[in-house]
């Protein structure tokens, strides 16, 4: 799966759908190509409830630039606000603003996008699924309901012990073979 190229929503589901509308109408792809945008979290997975956002990771080496670039396009749109913040010792510019019903949540960091953890959490995740029943869906799904994140979500119907975000992010080096035998062990009860 190309999770690089949005596309692939237009062939999804209601949600995935719309989301492409919405990036398409945003052009968001286009004017921000400069910072190697990429859609991940929950709803190109097709997990997403209700109140899911879109998560756009880019590629930010100089946040003053990438700030006036999107504030140059979106700050007239309703609920814009930037957050600079320090995780890891590593600024991150967050941007969010709505366009119709999708919260929309820009995040720019200093690594190629294909190599930041929320793009690296997808792609683990999407192997997952793409190996699990309907059941194991459905589980994920039921937990987001209850307001547990995605990768605390996949961590408890896993039985993974640990930090979430770190233990999930471990899975991605096992192979296809590991995680269908991590995934028979587990009872799918939330």
């Amino acid at each position: 799966m190309d999770f690089t190229n949005p596309i692939y929503l237009q062939r999804g589901n209601d949600r995935q759908r719309s989301a492409y509308q919405t990036l398409n109408n945003l052009a968001l792809f286009s004017h921000l190509a400069d910072f190697q945008p990429v859609l991940t979290g929950t709803v190109p997975l097709g997990i997403d409830i209700p109140d899911s956002d879109l998560d756009i990771c880019c590629e930010v080496y100089q946040p003053q630039s990438f700030m006036q670039t999107v504030s140059n396009r979106y700050s007239r749109l309703p609920g814009f606000e930037v957050h600079p913040t320090i995780n890891n010792n590593i600024l991150t510019t967050v941007i969010q603003f709505r366009h119709g019903q999708w919260l929309i949540e820009l995040f720019g960091h200093p690594l190629p996008t294909i190599q930041q953890p929320a793009y690296r959490h997808m792609v683990v995740e999407h192997r997952i699924l793409q190996l699990a029943n309907a059941n194991f869906w459905e589980g994920i799904k039921e937990l987001k309901r209850k307001g547990i994140k995605t990768e605390p979500a996949f961590a408890q119907l896993l039985n993974l012990p640990g930090e979430p975000y770190d233990t999930v992010l471990s899975l991605e080096s096992y192979s296809d073979e590991q995680l269908q035998q991590l995934i028979r062990t587990v009872s799918y009860h939330t």
